[in-house]
């Protein structure tokens, strides 16, 4: 991939995401992306300290097979990803607390409703909360953004008293059995 050519066209990113889904070229063999659990991102072993690039390179990812691929329409790299390409670092939550605006590491937000459910899933001895993204691509929500939801979750009034229930666009989502 010619990174300068991709660092030199950020600043012409939209808001839409490019049609990842119609780019079917060949893969390039011999270049190494990593996304770590901690949200970093790595080129041939080294981490990506640019921001917009990262961001950049999160609107060509496609997930495909359960495996992910940054996609051009002349080139496909493989991405290993440890937990989920998207990290919810932040959010944002209206005065009445029943709508919740999730922030990635990325610079996009979700909201956490219908189209994008949170779910909590078994890896190793972790339950780890995750919502979906954008096409079937999924971000893992931090520790502390996840503390933060099960207070609001608290706060909330909750009919269940076997798993906290978080409300937020009149949707219900469980963040765990209550001990």
């Amino acid at each position: 991939m010619d990174f300068a050519k991709l660092l030199n066209s950020v600043n012409s990113i939209e808001e839409e995401f490019p049609p990842v889904h119609l780019w079917n070229p060949e893969l390039c063999q011999g270049v190494e992306m990593k996304i770590d659990r901690e949200g970093n991102w790595f080129y041939q072993g080294s981490i990506i300290d640019r921001k917009k690039l990262k961001v950049l390179f999160s609107r060509i990812l496609k997930l495909e097979n359960s495996k992910y691929f940054l996609v051009t329409p002349v080139e496909k790299v493989a991405v290993k990803v440890d937990l989920a390409p998207y990290m919810i670092v932040d959010y944002e939550v209206d005065d009445s607390k029943t709508k919740i605006i999730l922030k990635t590491n990325l610079d996009l937000s979700i909201p956490l409703d219908k189209e994008h459910q949170l779910e909590l899933k078994k890896i190793g001895n972790e339950n780890i909360p995750f919502v979906y993204v954008r096409d079937g691509i999924e971000g893992f929500i931090s520790r502390s953004v996840y503390y933060s939801l099960i207070d609001i979750a608290l706060s909330q009034e909750n009919d269940s008293s076997d798993e906290l229930i978080l409300k937020s666009f009149n949707c219900l989502f469980s963040l765990g059995e209550v001990a």
